[in-house]
């Protein structure tokens, strides 16, 4: 199984990349720390506050916000696409 990581602002920046494909069964959770171990500390500390998801990380699973799905629990399929959005700020 497959699933597609779309990564946008800083979190590209601290990746390096817009989208990465990985080989991966599980949740947006298990994701999240699979990427933490991958990418280190700092991709963490943007995703995460202490073991909590950051309230502003905006993450959508196939343009649904995981809010409205099973939040960090909601379980990804072949072909997913998964974007992680930092804050949006303007002005």
């Amino acid at each position: 199984m497959k699933v597609y990581v779309k990564f946008y602002a800083t979190f590209r920046d601290i990746v390096g990349q817009r989208e990465i494909q990985r080989r991966f069964d599980g949740t947006v959770c298990e994701l999240l720390d699979r990427l933490c171990k991958e990418y280190g500390e700092e991709f963490k500390k943007a995703t995460f506050d202490e073991s909590k998801l950051r309230s502003y990380i905006k993450i959508l699973v196939n343009g649904r916000d995981i809010e409205f799905l099973d939040g960090l629990h909601t379980k990804l399929s072949d072909n997913d696409v998964v974007a992680i959005f930092p804050p949006v700020g303007g002005g």
